[in-house]
Order: C-alpha cells, then structure tokens, then sequence
C-alpha cells in the first residue's frame, strides 16, 4: 500500500487524535498536512471526511477543521457497552482459567508496570485481559471486545511509569488476577468495574 494513500493518513491521523497528540481543539490544516505527509491536498480531503464522518473532527464555519475527539457522553457510553461485554466474558471464562493463562497474565502485567511507550503499553494491556477473557470460548464476544478497547486510547498516554494513575492501575490488575485464580467470579467482576470506571471523564 502507499504509505501516502488517503487510508494511511487516516489511520495516522486518527491514531494521534485517539493517543492525545492531537488534543480535541487542535486545528488541521490542509496546505500543512499535505506538506506534512508530502501529497496533494486530494488525499488529504479524503482523509479529513473519513475523520469528520468518525465524528473525530468538524469542520467549522470558517471551514477550518477542527479535532473534537471522543466526547465524555461518547465515553461513557462506550465504558457501559465495555463493561457490559467484558463482565460477560470474564463471568464465563473465570470456571475454565488455567494456571498458564494466570501466568501469563501475570507476566504480561509485570511488563506493564515497567512500559514507557504507550504503543506498547496498549498492546500489553490487551493482551492482559485477552488472557483473562479467551477462556470463554466466544470468538465473536472477543473480536467484539478487542474492537471496543482500541476505540479510546487516550489511557495510554495519561499513566507514565511510576506515576500514581500507573499504580492504581496496576493494583487493579493484581486484585483482577488474585480473585481470577481463586474463581472468586463476584470480586473479579467488582474489581473490573472499578477498573473501567477509572477511565471516564467529566
């Protein structure tokens, strides 16, 4: 693929709004990003309607565009529809959890704790709860909650190493993986609302 296709610069655009890099407020213009990605104003467009379609940008009356972001009502509605599916697949997954799947969640959670690149970081933290949730056995409810947590990746960016979001966070995956081992599936599911009710925002 053409690294300067409207479908690459899409996905990189989006991906800096959804990390933070590109705050809600920030202001794209075109004549810089086609300097920027070194293509036509064309692809840029086009990347620009993908975005304002997504609803991650708005094009202002001085048609200007403007990054608008996830907004706190998008964001709350995306953590009840998480919570809904991820409590599902945790319920049916805790009676099947095996002593290597509690392992490798538990190794993938030191290495979190110790991340700096927020790339990363979110691969990590997927493949953690990917850990805890593939017991179920439910390929849809999975591909439908992997679909879900890559929606809002602004986390990523907020909890550096060391710092007390990154703790409490880390805390909440321990109690997760301790109630998780002993098949406490009631203290499990209360430990990953909490959890997912870290993450909303006024």
């Amino acid at each position: 693929m053409d690294p300067n296709s409207a479908a690459v610069i899409t996905s990189r655009l989006r991906e800096e709004i959804r990390l933070g890099r590109l705050p809600p407020g920030s202001i794209l213009r075109q004549d810089a990003l086609a300097e920027r990605f070194g293509v036509s104003r064309q692809p840029i467009r086009l990347a620009i309607e993908v975005l304002r379609t997504s609803g991650l940008v708005t094009v202002r009356r001085d048609r200007s565009v403007e990054v608008v972001g996830i907004s706190a009502q998008a964001l709350r509605d995306l953590l009840g529809v998480r919570v809904l599916v991820e409590r599902e697949a945790l319920v049916l997954a805790i009676p099947h959890l095996t002593e290597r799947d509690i392992l490798e969640a538990r190794q993938l959670q030191e290495r979190i704790e110790i991340e700096t690149d927020p790339r990363l970081l979110e691969e990590l933290d997927c493949a953690f709860h990917s850990a805890l949730y593939k017991p179920c056995n439910n390929a849809r409810l999975l591909k439908l909650i992997e679909e879900l947590r890559r929606e809002d990746r602004r986390p990523y960016g907020e909890q550096p190493v060391r710092s007390s979001a990154r703790a409490k966070w880390s805390k909440q995956h321990r109690d997760l993986l301790r109630n998780c081992a002993i098949g406490d599936a009631a203290s499990a599911v209360a430990v990953l609302e909490e959890h997912l009710a870290a993450l909303k925002r006024d």
